[in-house]
């Protein structure tokens, strides 16, 4: 699930470059893995594409996710070798269980901060000027230069003139205002500037510090975030010599979708998608771990069962939890036509959640919401509607580009009531999932009868679909 944030990649055999005819630069998937990138154990049962079934299956790919994360720095966050594992581990399932398979180049803008930043007059001397924070897509770097401030107007640093006579070398100090962080801090830059302090302005609930971004990568210089007492001070100090610290990677990097389809059917299409990145934080093994165990069980239960009225496609997309670009990059893709043949997206994010719910959501005309209902009430579970999750996943790429819509979610940190406690059990008056976005999202963080009746609802709704 989405929050806007944002680590031995072991490449083997060869592979064949291929163009689609919409211009989308594929690779085909013929690598195998290494012996330290685990293979789940089980071979693919012939005629049917699947390892164990049911929610044993879906707890055998969420091991080795997990395996993936000790063995990669603890996450599988987009760009980094867990991720490129991951996606590895996904293609290589796929293309046993009889899929075509190829990898779609994602690009996106990277940000991760590896300590705080640091602000002091005197380095070493550990005195901090108030709150600090670094601006998100900062350069990172450390250096000790003289203060030049900016007049203190909300206006400052946004035209080029602003910094004319401006001294290299120095770091400069600009209040917040009129137009964006990125601007002034860019403008700062191409003066001749080594770093930037942004300040706040002071208006009434404008004085403490905020949580900033560029943007996007290439600013080039560290660039930090203050309050408005902190930033008059800094003002005062005209001339002065300031260390700035940014302990922080701002670059962009290349993702994958992993996308597989199956062979026969229409020219109507059946898709089912699962995001595969984590955080930064945690191996996100309900995040989106549980999603994509779900997908890719369903993938493996459905290969070989015949050749459906619709074709079947899975997706696991990367880069969704820096802002769904994976998909975005998908659907964007598309040709008019291509997007009209998609009779609907079925989205799994988060289906294990510990202290979970049953929810269901769809888009605009409810066909695949209620279908999913359905399915789960022939189960005997009780499913609670939401509205949809908005932009914050991976169906709403979809959704705009008009394809039926719908997803199953078990819960993030929202607190759980004692109504739904009531449907479902658990604890009222704590998150769905405490661990969300967090170092313990990992094995111990799933609910396995959430993933059991979420899970087999999606394999259900599937095989209805593709009929």
């Amino acid at each position: 699930m989405t929050a806007w944030r944002g680590r031995r990649l072991l490449v083997a055999a060869s592979v064949v470059l291929l163009l689609l005819a919409t211009g989308v630069f594929v690779i085909e998937l013929t690598r195998s893995f290494s012996e330290d990138e685990p293979l789940a154990r089980r071979e693919p049962r012939p005629g049917t594409g699947g390892g164990a079934s049911g929610v044993a299956g879906m707890l055998e790919h969420l091991r080795a996710l997990q395996r993936i994360a000790d063995r990669h720095g603890g996450n599988r966050a987009a760009g980094t070798p867990g991720d490129h594992a991951s996606g590895r581990y996904v293609g290589e399932r796929l293309r046993r269980a009889g899929y075509r398979v190829r990898l779609q180049s994602v690009r996106f803008p990277y940000f991760a901060e590896r300590s705080r930043p640091e602000l002091t007059f005197r380095p070493g001397s550990g005195a901090r000027l108030g709150q600090v924070r670094t601006l998100y897509y900062s350069g990172g770097g450390r250096v000790t230069a003289p203060l030049q401030p900016l007049a203190v107007t909300p206006d400052a640093g946004c035209e080029r003139d602003d910094f004319a006579g401006f001294p290299r070398g120095r770091i400069a100090v600009i209040q917040r205002g009129t137009c964006t962080l990125r601007e002034k801090v860019v403008r700062a830059r191409r003066a001749g500037a080594v770093g930037a302090i942004v300040f706040n302005d002071g208006a009434p609930g404008r004085t403490g510090t905020i949580a900033g971004t560029l943007g996007r990568p290439g600013a080039g210089i560290p660039a930090v975030f203050v309050g408005s007492r902190t930033g008059r001070a800094l003002v005062a100090a005209d001339g002065r010599r300031l260390r700035v610290a940014v302990d922080a990677a701002s670059e962009t990097r290349t993702t994958r979708n992993v996308l597989a389809e199956s062979g026969g059917g229409g020219q109507h299409i059946v898709m089912a998608g699962a995001h595969l990145d984590s955080v930064d934080d945690g191996p996100g093994i309900n995040d989106n771990g549980s999603g994509v165990a779900a997908v890719l069980e369903a993938a493996e239960t459905l290969a070989g069962r015949g050749a459906p009225r619709r074709r079947l496609r899975f997706a696991f997309w990367g880069a969704e939890e820096v802002g769904l670009v994976g998909s975005r990059r998908y659907v964007r893709g598309l040709s008019q036509r291509e997007r009209s043949r998609i009779a609907a997206y079925l989205n799994l994010d988060m289906v294990g959640s510990p202290n979970g719910g049953r929810f269901v959501y769809g888009g605009t005309s409810g066909r695949v919401e209620a279908l999913l209902r359905r399915s789960l009430a022939a189960r005997g579970v009780r499913v609670e509607r939401r509205g949809g999750l908005g932009g914050g996943s991976d169906q709403a790429p979809f959704e705009r580009a008009g394809v039926p819509v719908g997803g199953l979610f078990s819960g993030a940190a929202r607190i759980k009531t004692r109504v739904e406690q009531r449907a479902w059990g658990g604890r009222a008056g704590r998150p769905f999932d405490r661990c969300y976005h967090r170092a313990c999202d990992d094995l111990g963080n799933i609910d396995r009868r959430a993933l059991a009746e979420l899970g087999m609802a999606a394999v259900s709704a599937l095989r209805r679909l593709s009929r």
